[in-house]
């Protein structure tokens, strides 16, 4: 009876050192939200409820205050790559990019993240709304209101505000709108120039060596004048 006695009792043991973690350092509730509190666990940072719940498994090697970018998210850092974690302790955006800016600089509810090198955009719905592909993205609205000019292998070309190629990035140059027409702007591709429009169609092919504004506009094409018509 002693030995069963005994051996129930280690059983019950195991039993309940299984069902409790332990961590090298334990933060006080409340500091990062009302009843978590910050664990950490071979140099790996989680979060902890006040009923001793693991929210957030400790792999994480920085956690940043809640709201600092988002309200209800926090910045979280893994092998050198960040990401954001919610007050429920979702991972909502991967911890995939190796900087991300504050929100709202380009647009109200975005962040320009760089991945590889490459940028892109997140919004504060969780989603990657622009891939990280362009190695430079400018303001919104310095070339048209609502479109940011893109640089993808030396080559220029627009987005808009809802992260759509309006230009493909197929040109060496682009001019402002207006400088030789209205509603055109001059592009440059292989050394020839043409026009694209406001509305993101090409409305003459790249393939003057030269424009002169006067009058009208005149191409030069292999020494010949031609007028460029709208």
């Amino acid at each position: 009876m002693k030995k069963l006695l005994l051996t129930a009792a280690t059983l019950m043991f195991v039993s309940f050192g299984f069902a409790q973690k332990t961590y090298d350092k334990t933060g006080a509730f409340g500091i990062y939200k009302t009843d978590w509190a910050l664990v950490e666990k071979d140099g790996l940072l989680g979060f902890i409820s006040s009923g001793g719940t693991e929210v957030v498994k400790p792999i994480y090697h920085h956690i940043s205050k809640f709201g600092t970018y988002v309200k209800d998210w926090a910045l979280v850092e893994k092998d050198e790559k960040l990401g954001f974690i919610t007050l429920q302790g979702y991972e909502i955006i991967k911890t995939k990019y190796h900087s991300i800016s504050k929100f709202g600089i380009y647009r109200k509810d975005w962040a320009l993240v760089e991945k590889d090198d490459l940028l892109g955009f997140i919004s504060t719905d969780g989603v990657e709304v622009v891939k990280p592909k362009y190695h430079n993205i400018s303001k919104f609205g310095a070339y048209k209101k609502e479109w940011a000019l893109v640089e993808k292998d030396d080559l220029l070309g627009f987005i808009n505000l809802d992260g759509v190629e309006v230009v493909k990035p197929k040109y060496n140059a682009i001019s402002r709108f207006g400088a030789y027409r209205k509603d055109w702007a001059l592009v440059e591709k292989d050394g020839l120039l043409g026009f694209i429009s406001m509305d993101g169609t090409e409305v003459v092919k790249p393939k003057y060596e030269s424009i002169v504004k006067g009058s009208g506009l005149i191409g030069i094409i292999r020494g010949k004048k031609e007028e460029i018509q709208p």
